[in-house]
């Protein structure tokens, strides 16, 4: 990896950064050019939105509509 892959994995990337701060001559780079990290996604909100409740209710609203010439004939489970 070039310098510049491995200061931009460590911006993005919070377990990598803690591992390169460890020890950042093993990378070839000094503490101080690593960059700020950027903020760390929210598990909790990752979670309820693909597998919580908030993926259940993305699954619930799929169209389930047939579509004819002049009619429209819906089942009746979608929401």
């Amino acid at each position: 990896m070039t310098q510049s892959t491995i200061l931009r994995q460590a911006a993005a990337d919070a377990e990598f950064r803690h591992i390169l701060l460890a020890d950042p001559s093993a990378f070839g780079v000094s503490a101080d050019s690593v960059p700020v990290s950027v903020e760390q996604p929210d598990t909790a909100s990752l979670e309820f939105w693909t597998r919580g409740q908030g993926a259940m209710e993305t699954v619930a609203c799929r169209t389930s509509c047939s579509w004819g010439p002049f009619t429209v004939v819906c089942d009746g489970s979608t929401k």
